[in-house]
């Protein structure tokens, strides 16, 4: 076998030398090898990158089946290149000039080896993405970025100083979806608490209507599961399965977030335009609107939370139930004159968390004292942990409802059975003292064996 290198007598660079599309093929080949290796962030090693010559590289070159015109050229150009010091080959023994084995990328003709397949070295497009990711993260953390985006723009740079190349995990190949992605992460930030469809938000900060659901919305969900989840205090990122539960968390409605509740509460609303007092909501006679006068009471949007006037809040207790079917059972049966009663509907979302705290700045702002929370929900994993949420996010003294030992061994013959991961995860909880309120449901879980969904308390006897 032998080499063959740089010939001093040829010129190097790229003129007069137009390369077939089976040399641009390899040449390409060989800087994925490079921009995949250590030497991209380090700079030239021992080592040259190399391609071994497969059908993989060029097709039908082992085979046998290229055209012998086209293998011809080929090796010409790989000759030619070689004589410019842009690439060494080996021949196969006794194949000289017939059959190569391998190709390898000379380190001095790097440049030369960009200019002929006409891409942007990696190096050059890496530093220029640092430089810019490094100004929107100096500009979202001045306008508030949460830490988690912070630390997501933290981690691109290191991996572009470590590593000389991002990876896709992390932020998209194409430069169109990182744009789009960088505008989309700062409208996050421009508009705070506010919620917005995701075609109006796309429209507002991408200029499409379109752009986000295309191009934007999975990656954004990867990052959330990544970074935001762990800074929201979400143990487990299965609960947020659905992409939708992920987008409510940051403001984006893929669907309409409704706040519905019923008991002893008068409120108004009234329109956040600037310079506007016009009521978005009165009663019929021009009074506040109250939230105990139909069945099942009332419903808002969340987009509305922020613009509530509290009248008067006149509740003894505050019920939040996780499930639809026990919320309209208990409005409709059982719930108190003195009891305001709330639709969760699994997690609380912002809008709901804004809401309840508002309740809660009402009794502060009145000097009254705050009337328990209590929240009834399925006595499984799920269930501990919605709690969890709404003691953490708006209401620290929640207290659970329905949700003792005691329902396990009264319904014992209605309990859905665990498997093993699932019993880890229960257990798991009783290393944290922040559950401590749930750990006696925990024990009784765990030697039941199975879970109790809070639709079953419904069921005759």
């Amino acid at each position: 076998m032998s080499v063959q290198g740089r010939d001093s007598r040829r010129p190097s660079g790229t003129a007069r030398l137009r390369l077939g599309p089976e040399a641009v093929r390899v040449l390409s080949s060989l800087l994925d090898k490079y921009e995949r290796s250590r030497a991209l962030a380090e700079g030239s090693s021992a080592r040259r990158p190399q391609v071994r010559m497969t059908d993989a590289v060029v097709p039908g070159y082992t085979s046998g089946w290229l055209d012998p015109e086209t293998r011809r050229t080929l090796h010409q150009d790989l000759v030619d290149l070689a004589d410019r010091g842009v690439v060494a080959l080996r021949w196969v023994r006794f194949e000289e000039g017939n059959l190569l084995e391998r190709v390898y990328l000379e380190w001095a003709g790097l440049a030369d080896a960009y200019a002929f397949t006409g891409r942007r070295p990696l190096r050059d497009e890496m530093t220029a993405l640092a430089e810019t990711v490094q100004r929107w993260r100096d500009a979202q953390s001045s306008a508030g970025a949460p830490a988690w985006m912070i630390r997501w723009a933290d981690d691109v740079l290191l991996a572009i100083r470590e590593r000389g190349r991002v990876g896709a995990q992390l932020l998209p190949g194409g430069a169109e979806d990182r744009r789009l992605l960088l505008l989309a992460l700062a409208g996050l930030v421009k508009k705070g608490e506010q919620v917005l469809p995701v075609r109006l938000f796309s429209t507002r900060y991408l200029g499409d209507s379109k752009a986000f659901e295309r191009r934007v919305q999975s990656r954004l969900i990867g990052l959330l599961q990544r970074y935001a989840l762990a800074e929201w205090g979400m143990p487990d990122a299965e609960l947020f399965a659905d992409p939708a539960d992920l987008l409510r968390e940051v403001g984006l409605e893929t669907t309409h977030d409704l706040i519905t509740f019923c008991g002893p509460v008068a409120f108004s609303c009234f329109a956040r335009d600037a310079g506007s007092s016009l009521p978005l909501a009165d009663g019929a006679d021009g009074q506040a609107l109250r939230g105990d006068l139909l069945p099942h009471g009332v419903s808002m949007d969340a987009a509305d939370v922020d613009a509530v006037h509290w009248h008067q809040v006149d509740c003894q207790r505050i019920l939040t139930i996780e499930n639809k079917a026990n919320y309209r059972a208990y409005v409709r049966q059982e719930r108190r004159q003195d009891e305001l009663v709330v639709y969760l509907g699994g997690f609380a979302s912002p809008g709901q968390r804004r809401w309840l705290r508002s309740i809660r700045r009402w009794f502060q702002d009145h000097d009254r004292p705050l009337p328990p929370l209590h929240h009834w929900g399925d006595l499984d994993y799920g269930g501990i942990l919605i709690l969890q949420h709404l003691r953490d996010t708006c209401w620290p003294e929640a207290q659970p409802w329905r949700m003792e030992a005691e329902w396990l061994e009264r319904h014992r013959d209605r309990l859905e059975r665990f498997d093993e991961e699932y019993r880890l995860k229960l257990a798991r909880l009783l290393d944290q003292e922040r559950y401590a309120w749930a750990h006696a449901l925990i024990r009784a879980l765990l030697a039941a064996g199975g879970t109790l969904e809070q639709e079953n308390l419904l069921v005759s006897e």
